[in-house]
């Protein structure tokens, strides 16, 4: 099988939605060495970020960045006036940063671009945001310790479901080339507006995961991150003035192609060219937002293919789910009997989904569907969230 390694780069964010202009007190700048990278935005040892972009001919510069949530979430993102040198170098010093992973824009005269001094922009359709990394001291479960690391290969196949070349992702375990055994396999799915990279880079995935190995608390898996878009959004026709009716109406295409290219096409490529169990137990299915929608549905319509199932800040709206859903849902001891696992994480200061995730909630416990619902003190509709539901999700799964 050939093994291609994947960088480490590329895409994430739901549409176009402007941040808010609340300015962040500014800390004392900085006096810096000058090095060779004085153009680039730079990280202090005090956890505190110089930001710089050089762009002599601007005439307003700002920086937006998203403390508690993602960049386009007005209630959470922060924005600072920059000030330009005589060199046209603009920059502000902020801080400091609590460890974590934090996304943030430039906006240029009214233009939001990412930071070219900044190998790292965000996984997005649409790319015009960047992501900055804190690290923690000691390293956090998202950073990048010293312990064995997997390996996260890229993978093209043909899929006849919609006709065309495809790409996916795969985590492998450090022990995968050296066993026989086979693994258990996770399907994880992005929300609307990322790409397969979301999860590799801005989720964290293969970090949080090795270090979860590394220290005993989560069983050696394959994980696949497929693309989460069979139909594109971008020239999906909005037939309402409502931005929610509009997306339901396109979860409505996206969601049965998407089910079934999973399995016409993902399964039985990962089947021929991996080892994992073919039990049901070893089989689980995950996603954030869309992605959450989309693993509800396609794990409850499916019955008894997977076993656990991970929803994190899903776009359940009452109007999405299929008439399979539906019926599926009317014979919860079936359900019970098939799922070891229904486990949905929301933030309670999630503008996008809450309301709709505590109304699907509401008619689990109706319908006495066994689950574990877990409620975010402060969370957004945000990787602030979903990395940690991931963290958590990876330590109850396969667990026998």
């Amino acid at each position: 099988m050939k093994k291609t390694s994947v960088l480490a780069f590329l895409l994430h964010a739901l549409l176009g939605f402007s941040a808010p202009k609340t300015v962040l007190g500014r800390a004392a700048e900085a006096t810096l060495t000058p090095t060779l990278g004085g153009n680039w935005t730079q990280v202090l040892p005090d956890r505190r970020v110089t930001f710089r972009l050089l762009a002599p001919k601007a005439k307003d510069v700002s920086v937006l960045i998203g403390v508690k949530s993602a960049v386009f979430d007005p209630q959470g993102t922060t924005m600072a006036e920059m000030t330009k040198d005589s060199n046209g170098l603009w920059t502000v010093t902020l801080g400091p940063f609590a460890p974590n992973l934090y996304e943030y824009q430039f906006n240029l005269d009214g233009v939001t671009i990412t930071d070219p001094g900044n190998g790292m922009p965000a996984p997005q359709r649409q790319v015009d945001t960047s992501l900055l990394l804190i690290a923690g001291t000691p390293p956090d479960f998202l950073d990048l310790q010293t312990v064995p690391h997997g390996t996260v290969r890229e993978e093209t196949y043909y899929s006849m479901t919609l006709g065309e070349n495809r790409q996916l992702l795969v985590y492998t375990p450090p022990t995968y080339d050296s066993s026989r055994v086979p693994f258990p396999v996770l399907y994880l799915y992005h929300g609307l507006g990322d790409t397969r990279y979301s999860w590799a880079t801005h989720g964290r995935l293969p970090q949080i995961l090795d270090n979860l190995l590394a220290q005993g608390k989560a069983a050696p898996m394959v994980v696949v991150m497929p693309e989460a878009h069979a139909v594109p959004f971008e020239t999906t026709p909005a037939t309402s003035s409502d931005y929610i009716t509009n997306l339901c109406s396109y979860f409505a295409k996206n969601q049965p192609m998407i089910d079934e290219e999973l399995f016409r096409d993902i399964i039985p490529f990962i089947q021929s060219r991996y080892n994992i169990s073919k039990e049901s137990r070893e089989r689980a299915i995950a996603g954030l937002s869309m992605g959450g929608l989309q693993s509800i549905e396609t794990g409850m319509v499916h019955l008894g293919y997977f076993s656990w199932i991970g929803a994190f800040s899903p776009t359940v709206w009452p109007q999405v789910f299929s008439k399979d859903f539906q019926t599926a849902l009317k014979d919860p001891d079936k359900i019970n009997r098939s799922l070891l696992l229904l486990d949905i994480v929301s933030g309670d200061h999630d503008a996008t989904t809450a309301k709709g995730v505590n109304g699907f909630v509401t008619q689990l416990n109706q319908a006495n569907v066994k689950h574990d619902y877990t409620v975010v003190p402060g969370g957004t509709h945000s990787m602030f969230v979903w990395r940690e539901a991931l963290y958590n999700f990876l330590q109850k799964i396969f667990q026998h």
